[in-house]
């Protein structure tokens, strides 16, 4: 998948885990989804919230490096970035200092995923 169709189907997959959220938070209504760019850099990093920004960043390299990977990326860390912007927009700074504090990780499991911060994923620096 090329850049352009991986971004065209990064943001409707956003939209939908948006529309989710906001069925179990309801004032996330109030709020646009999240705008997902491609970073190109990152090797270690999977995936970035801006929050103050409401911009989601993703490393381009995971998506390529392996098609678990890929499905990985959709199904974990595109949400775990995304409830990091719900948090934000539900919560406030007291909740992005922290990052992955108590209510980030009740967002996730009321989500449906484990609220672990980590992901397991190795790439090499190309």
């Amino acid at each position: 998948m090329d850049k352009k169709a991986l971004l065209t189907h990064l943001q409707r997959e956003t939209v939908m885990i948006w529309d989710t959220l906001c069925e179990i938070y309801t004032p996330l209504v109030h709020y646009n989804e999240p705008k997902v760019e491609l970073n190109p850099y990152n090797w270690r990093t999977a995936g970035m919230c801006f929050q103050e920004e409401n911009r989601i960043q993703m490393g381009y390299k995971f998506f390529k490096a392996k098609t678990e990977y890929f499905n990985y990326m959709i199904d974990v860390i595109l949400p775990h970035e995304i409830i990091h912007q719900a948090d934000f927009n539900l919560f406030g700074e007291s909740e992005k200092i922290c990052g992955h504090g108590i209510k980030w990780q009740k967002i996730m499991l009321e989500y449906g995923l484990d609220p672990n911060p980590y992901h397991t994923m190795e790439i090499s620096r190309k």
